[in-house]
């Protein structure tokens, strides 16, 4: 991307203008690690206040439910994926999960595989959606790279173990349960699954609110719909 490009070449022409100065290697490949990680970090955050920016300007369209011009408000932001990576996978990750939320699975099911891995939220909508269409194979597949992405995300461990005790895999859910608890020791709804599920009972998963109804699958409607949103498009962007 244009960030890693322009703080190679600057930092690269420092340092060797700094090699023939001094014709030492130590303090040119010093400037040149030190420049680059500098350089970046400096532009990337440039950039990410601008996607930061983009992210919150369309709040008001999603609370007023125009979720076709939030989308394009969105899409909009696609340039700046040449500057900084990862930012066309969460722009399509927010455009996945508004359409999601707003029971647009067709268009959902564009967006959402198109997503990364840490964002944990349409990772679940990706997964419910091929558990909706019977494809297990690909909920798991799905849910272990989500997992893997937020290991410290509780929802994504409980919502699995949903998914695999739905179809009977009790053992397979005892044991991404388990996982759940040990890389998150203190999170009380995740160790009250594990017991549950070891005892053969199910996940419950009302215990998570808004972040369950979201998913379409309990048969009820979420309460607070918009102000859920409105926190989905505040959350911070990461970078690499």
């Amino acid at each position: 991307m244009y960030t890693l490009i322009i703080s190679v070449a600057i930092s690269t022409a420092a340092a060797v203008g700094l090699y023939f100065l001094t014709y030492q290697i130590f303090w040119p490949l010093f400037i040149m690690v030190v420049g680059i990680l500098g350089l970046n970090f400096l532009i990337g955050k440039k950039f990410l206040k601008k996607i930061t920016a983009l992210f919150k300007s369309v709040e008001k369209d999603i609370s007023a439910g125009r979720v076709e011009k939030s989308v394009e408000k969105l899409k909009s932001g696609y340039p700046l994926s040449k500057w900084q990576f990862l930012v066309k996978e969460q722009i399509n990750g927010q455009i996945g999960i508004i359409y999601y939320t707003n029971r647009q699975f067709d268009q959902a099911a564009e967006y959402l595989p198109l997503t990364f891995s840490k964002n944990w939220m349409a990772m679940s909508m990706c997964a419910a959606t091929e558990y909706k269409k019977g494809n297990m194979d690909q909920v798991k597949k799905i849910m272990d790279k989500g997992v893997k992405g937020a290991p410290k995300e509780g929802f994504m461990y409980a919502i699995y173990a949903w998914f695999l005790l739905e179809k009977g895999e009790k053992e397979k859910a005892v044991e991404i349960l388990s996982k759940g608890v040990k890389k998150n020791p203190t999170d009380e709804k995740l160790s009250s699954a594990l017991d549950a599920v070891k005892n053969g009972k199910k996940v419950k998963m009302q215990n998570y609110g808004n972040y369950w109804l979201q998913m379409h699958l309990s048969g009820k409607s979420p309460q607070g719909g918009q102000q859920y949103q409105q926190f989905l498009m505040n959350s911070r962007m990461k970078r690499r």
